[in-house]
């Protein structure tokens, strides 16, 4: 059987309307629907997965997390992936599959991150983001003040000296890396087994989408385009326009995705691959817009240290969609928990290799097939906890309630002593500091509350020390360093 994995950086479940009904009005203002034709096109003949939840969060850990299986967030962090581990695309390789990574997410390959190990060929489409790729133009015009710009030179302004030369829609990321995955599998699907993995940062900010798409949910606007935000408390530094119109711009990113994902399923239709190839689409986490006061997925200061956030559900929850062969039927929609870790060994068990010795996920394959209900009583959404700080928040889900839960602030607030600093300077050298909203213990009624906006952990202390210690009984069945492991077990719930 041959495999593809698509990524789309940052889209939101509920922004593919194959998925449950929208908002009348959403959180930002916007009173619009969003439409994914060919996402939906897809799910329809598909296995659409309700509760998907992230992992390890985000970007940089999901990735090692799809490629591993493994619960990257208790052992690693943003961080180059390591010769040593096992992936996925080394092992199919080595199993005689043709594997192939074609990505515009530049996080995985700048830097020597080399996320590009073990496929037999690569192809990075240059520029995404804060990507070094040009020097000219010098001089650039914001599209906002800069205050409300996050990295507004060494980030938005790279950005714009490399898209200065667009001009028609094709030019863009998306467009291009969907094209290019197009065109590999015309020229190689008789090259078969093969491993596909296409890795798209839209629709990831900066968020230029063409001026049909923003104009679909927010026509007429004119006032100032904040495409790349400062991740923080919106009405700090946004007018309700300008959440609006941000989130606007955002979901003509989602539309310009859906529509060139359509071009995939085009070439599938037109190479005849749906026998024997599996498509699997998802995401590495959702953004907040407005929900919670936040815009974005952190708190971000310019020129300030980086705030972790809890991973609540817009953040948490994820699309997940899968075609396989002879095992999914059009309209299957399983609602055991699952997570991306468990990618590697559902194509292991597929392609008759055993994952056993590497991976802590499960293949999904005994609950699309009915063997089971559930692969797991719980899922847990993480950043790393794998250093001495505190405030990086894990979420544990269960069908009745959601536990946010962090290390304390300090030593003092354990009974184990343990050292939990309150600033470090994390891998990617910026400094980082644990916020109220990490650090304070939260528990959420799925039921009474599904927008997680009345935190009730003093009314259920009984149930939140359950889902606590669930979370410990997993961090430790997956081989998590005690030193990581002792502040959030003697964490106090209120």
């Amino acid at each position: 059987m041959n495999f593809i994995v698509v990524v789309c950086d940052t889209l939101r479940r509920d922004h593919v309307s194959a998925y449950s009904a929208q908002p009348e009005r959403w959180e930002s203002g916007g009173e619009w629907a969003v439409e994914t034709p060919h996402f939906d096109r897809f799910a329809r003949n598909a296995c659409v997965f309700e509760n998907a939840y992230i992992g390890s969060f985000p970007t940089v850990p999901n990735r090692r997390e799809i490629f591993t299986g493994r619960s990257v967030f208790t052992y690693a962090e943003w961080a180059p992936l390591p010769a040593s581990e096992v992936v996925i695309s080394e092992t199919l390789a080595n199993a005689g599959y043709t594997t192939m990574l074609i990505a515009d997410t530049p996080h995985i390959l700048q830097r020597g991150f080399h996320f590009d190990r073990g496929f037999t060929a690569w192809d990075w489409i240059r520029g995404q983001e804060n990507d070094r790729l040009r020097t000219d133009p010098q001089r650039v015009e914001l599209p906002s003040a800069p205050h409300k710009l996050r990295e507004p030179e060494m980030t938005m302004g790279q950005y714009l000296r490399n898209i200065a030369d667009w001009q028609e829609e094709s030019d863009r990321f998306c467009p291009t890396t969907f094209t290019r995955a197009s065109h590999w599998l015309e020229q190689n699907a008789k090259n078969k087994p093969f491993f596909l993995h296409v890795d798209t940062f839209d629709p990831h900010e900066p968020w230029d989408p063409p001026q049909s798409d923003a104009d679909r949910y927010d026509p007429g606007y004119e006032g100032e385009r904040v495409t790349y935000p400062v991740y923080g408390y919106w009405e700090d530094f946004l007018s309700p326009a300008e959440l609006r119109h941000s989130h606007a711009l955002y979901c003509g990113e989602v539309s310009m995705v859906d529509r060139w994902f359509g071009r995939i399923l085009d070439t599938m239709d037109r190479l005849d691959l749906w026998d024997d190839t599996a498509l699997i689409l998802t995401s590495d986490h959702g953004f907040y817009f407005g929900e919670h006061g936040i815009i974005g997925k952190s708190i971000i200061e310019p020129n300030g240290p980086v705030r972790p956030h809890p991973l609540l559900s817009e953040v948490a929850r994820i699309p997940l969609i899968a075609h396989i062969p002879g095992i999914t039927e059009p309209g299957m929609r399983p609602g055991g928990y699952i997570q991306p870790l468990d990618l590697m060994p559902t194509f292991l068990e597929l392609a008759n290799l055993d994952a056993s010795e590497v991976a802590n996920g499960r293949s999904l394959v005994p609950l699309i097939t009915g063997q089971t209900d559930k692969l797991r009583e719980f899922a847990v959404s993480s950043h790393s906890i794998c250093v001495p700080l505190a405030g990086r928040p894990s979420t544990i889900v269960t069908p009745d309630w959601t536990l946010v839960l962090g290390a304390p602030r300090s030593a003092s607030e354990t009974s184990s002593g343990s050292q939990t600093d309150t600033e470090v300077i994390d891998s990617r050298r910026r400094r980082e500091q644990p916020s109220d909203a990490a650090t304070c213990p939260q528990l959420y009624d799925n039921h009474a509350d599904p927008g997680m906006t009345r935190n009730v952990i003093e009314d259920h202390p009984d149930e939140a020390g359950e889902l606590r210690d669930m979370y410990i009984g997993y961090i430790e069945s997956v081989g998590t360093a005690e030193e990581y492991v002792a502040p959030r077990r003697q964490a106090r719930l209120h």
